[in-house]
């Protein structure tokens, strides 16, 4: 019997075959590697994103008094019951640093428009994002809409609206519910 041996021909043609199919599949790995970091990177983005939306929500939704300044990007004072310092009724401030193009949130026992040099150890001031173009808040005349309008360099605009009802207080609605309060008798001791 005789036995049969691979030729020279045979073997070149089954190590270019080998070279294409691993050629094939280092590319597609690199591929997918490089698919999995892009997801990552967005997924990650995507998150912040969500944190930034979700602490300004807090912010104002829980609101007890709401202020909103600014001509091109809004300035957001509120004093609020959100804190992420373990401030009790803390005041928030929203705002866009000119220099560095920076969101700010300032968070203090003091309204923001009392900072000065001597009292800076009061605030805590937390980055939200670099690069920012835009930060607007806008409010119905109701009072009752927010929407708010943020843009960073080289990302998609965030928009978000929401209901949030500001009680107005009417002077004349509680001159009148005091009018029709009874008058009691004291106690005598």
């Amino acid at each position: 019997m005789k036995k049969r041996a691979f030729t020279l021909v045979e073997l070149l043609i089954s190590v270019f075959l080998l070279g294409l199919i691993v050629n094939f599949l280092y590319s597609a790995i690199s591929n997918l590697q490089k698919t999995n970091n892009l997801f990552n990177q967005k997924s990650n983005e995507l998150q912040n994103d969500q944190k930034l939306l979700d602490l300004l929500y807090d912010d104002i939704f829980l609101a007890e008094k709401l202020n909103i300044a600014g001509v091109k990007n809004s300035n957001l004072n509120l004093l609020t019951s959100n804190s992420i310092f373990d401030i009790q009724h803390p005041y928030v401030t929203w705002l866009i640093s000119k220099e560095k193009q920076t969101l700010l949130r300032f968070e203090s026992t003091k309204s923001f428009s009392t900072m000065n040099a001597d009292n800076t150890n009061l605030f805590h001031i937390s980055k939200a994002g670099e690069g920012c173009e835009r930060f607007k808040i806008y409010q119905s005349k109701d009072k009752n809409n927010i929407l708010i309008h943020i843009k960073f360099k080289d990302k998609e605009p965030l928009v978000y609206e929401f209901f949030k009802p500001m009680q107005i207080k009417d002077n004349n609605e509680s001159n009148e519910s005091n009018k029709t309060k009874p008058n009691l008798p004291k106690k005598q001791s």
